[in-house]
């Protein structure tokens, strides 16, 4: 844990309150990886189709045939216990405490599996985490985003508009103006002002639930693999909460 509490320590978590952002280059190590992709790749093998709950295709209409453009499972843990049990979900959640200032014990958690398959399939569109809670509840959280592959531009590594965090949740609505995708998209981000975070496997970068960001599709012949976890502390009813009619349309 000295170890850690220094790895934490040493973070620039300025550049997290400032940007909204940060990138973690060094998350897990070789082995690690490799543990996460064998427990990623049978999770897709067993729960990537259609009759699970919780495998969906976030770029794809609910009632399409097509092949899955943007597949992922949702609560892999789940299906796969034995990630919460892994050393690093244990260092993942004692970074989310750290920088969210919130005792690992009153952090909630939740995880994705988000594949972008290798030489097709859907950038993922500028949108912020957020525009997908319930606005009736406050929640302060994070997502910290490893990468069990080479993530790069070219693969659809994660870019972000800096900053953005601070202010309102930006209006959203779903991919090509169809409730019939689940995926959410705002129009009101300066493409041109994303900063691509480019990462080797093991590398991972952590975001706040208002940060907007971004990711290309993929257009190498390899997997481009992420392993996500959400982690946030008590939600807080709203007195007036703000109106987000993309949920309600969804």
């Amino acid at each position: 844990m000295t170890e850690l509490r220094s790895e934490i320590d040493g973070l620039r978590r300025e550049e997290f309150r400032r940007d909204g952002f940060t990138i973690l280059p060094r998350l897990a190590d070789a082995d690690e990886v490799a543990w996460l992709r064998g427990v990623y790749d049978r999770l897709f093998a067993r729960h990537g189709n259609t009759g699970t709950a919780d495998y969906y295709d976030i770029a794809g209409r609910k009632d399409g045939a097509e092949p899955p453009r943007l597949p992922q499972i949702v609560h892999p843990e789940k299906y796969a216990p034995e990630l919460p049990e892994s050393a690093h979900f244990a260092r993942c959640r004692a970074i989310a405490s750290a920088f969210l200032e919130i005792p690992e014990e009153e952090l909630e958690f939740y995880g994705h599996a988000i594949l972008k398959p290798p030489g097709y399939g859907a950038p993922t569109p500028w949108h912020q985490d957020e525009a997908y809670m319930d606005p009736r509840w406050a929640r302060r959280g994070l997502s910290i985003w490893t990468t069990l592959d080479d993530a790069t531009v070219d693969s659809g590594c994660l870019h972000y508009a800096p900053g953005l965090h601070r202010g309102p949740v930006l209006p959203h609505h779903h991919i090509d103006h169809d409730d019939r995708i689940r995926g959410l998209m705002t129009e009101e981000v300066d493409e041109t002002a994303g900063v691509p975070c480019p990462l080797a496997p093991g590398g991972a970068v952590m975001h706040d639930f208002r940060t907007p960001h971004y990711a290309g599709p993929n257009r190498t012949d390899q997997p481009r693999r992420a392993y996500v976890l959400v982690f946030m502390g008590p939600a807080v009813e709203v007195a007036d909460p703000e109106p987000r009619p993309w949920l309600v349309d969804g």
